[in-house]
């Protein structure tokens, strides 16, 4: 994908290698297939806005001696996508219609929309979409929010990467090509494209109904009057007269990488553990271990991240006042030190 001689279309997945915000995982061939791929994915929407504007999941598939050629490759593609949707339980992310026909539809998972690609070793001419391997990477939709149709960002994205695909590819861009919301845009057509120019007739439904009634048709809350739960006594002492606290749970080895916030927030451990690193007024760098018991005051500000420990991590954040920090994580370019890693925090 760096190769200078042959610049590789995708801009943003090009970025994305050279900042390593590309995330990776394995599905293997068999009935866990499709469990594994919703973990994956499921893991991956819950941390992919630390990991910033340009990042992706990309998911390898171990071979599968029945997909032979490029139709039953498709087939399959369709059937994870399915498979996934029909997994899937969180609510329908706001702004993404549920007409898989509207030019603002995306496949949704875990409450994140994503523009999916497939890539096979049967695709040929479409240099762009083969791979050695069958792929399927999964782009949260806000890589592109800043490149909206009639936007001069863009239009000049569309140029460069439909220059690149002339050049790359053995046959013209895909006429299917659009852009997210505009006229007569279908966004799953272009998730999957042929190896040849031929289009998807407009009467084509999409193979899978990414719907479910019963999740989407609620006008408002429901309310059950049976359903109590008990407050542990240190959480009741921690809440503020007025606002929240949060109630986190780290499992094992997750990292926060390197990030800031606008609020003063006091930490206290309830389970568990983490270490905890952070740079000092005069970028000093430090790191702690720090396990049940223990409270952290953390200032406004402060340039710090942490990597739970190999049991995890079950902590409670105070933030100043009951109110919600805002919080900004750090380009890797800008981190002051590696985070720790999570052999190192075990």
């Amino acid at each position: 994908m760096l190769d200078k001689n042959a610049p590789f279309p995708c801009i943003f997945g090009v970025d994305a290698v050279k900042r390593r915000t590309l995330r990776y995982c394995f599905a293997p061939a068999g009935p866990k297939r499709v469990a594994a791929l919703a973990e994956a994915l499921r893991e991956f929407a819950g941390q992919c806005v630390e990991l910033g504007r340009r990042t992706s999941l990309v998911a390898f598939f171990e071979t599968d001696p029945e997909h032979r050629d490029l139709a039953t490759q498709e087939r399959e593609f369709w059937a994870l996508l399915a498979a996934l949707a029909e997994d899937d339980e969180e609510p329908w992310p706001t702004g993404i219609s549920t007409d898989t026909e509207s030019a603002t539809w995306e496949f949704s998972f875990a409450g994140v929309p994503f523009f999916v690609v497939a890539n096979t070793e049967f695709h040929q001419a479409r240099r762009s979409r083969y791979f050695e391997y069958f792929t399927v990477t999964f782009q949260p939709r806000f890589v592109f929010d800043d490149l909206a149709e009639e936007s001069v960002a863009g239009r000049n994205a569309r140029k460069v990467i439909r220059e690149r695909l002339r050049a790359y590819d053995d046959v013209a861009p895909h006429a299917s090509l659009g852009s997210f919301g505009g006229e007569s845009n279908r966004e799953w057509v272009q998730y999957f494209l042929p190896d040849d120019e031929s289009v998807v007739p407009q009467l084509t439904r999409c193979p899978i109904n990414h719907t479910k009634p019963e999740r989407n048709a609620m006008s408002g809350p429901r309310i059950s009057t049976n359903s109590p739960i008990q407050v542990a006594p240190a959480l009741r002492e921690l809440m503020p007269e007025q606002g929240s606290v949060e109630l986190q749970h780290d499992q094992p080895g997750k990292t926060f990488t390197w990030h800031r916030h606008s609020l003063d927030e006091q930490l206290h451990v309830l389970e568990g553990g983490m270490t905890l690193f952070w740079v000092d007024a005069d970028n000093g760098y430090h790191e702690q271990r720090v396990t049940e018991g223990a409270r952290i005051d953390l200032p406004a500000g402060t340039v710090h991240g942490s990597t739970a420990g190999a049991a995890g991590c079950h902590y409670v954040i105070k933030p100043e006042g009951g109110r919600t920090a805002v919080t900004e994580f750090l380009q890797e370019a800008q981190w002051p030190h590696p985070p720790v890693s999570a052999e190192a925090a075990r």
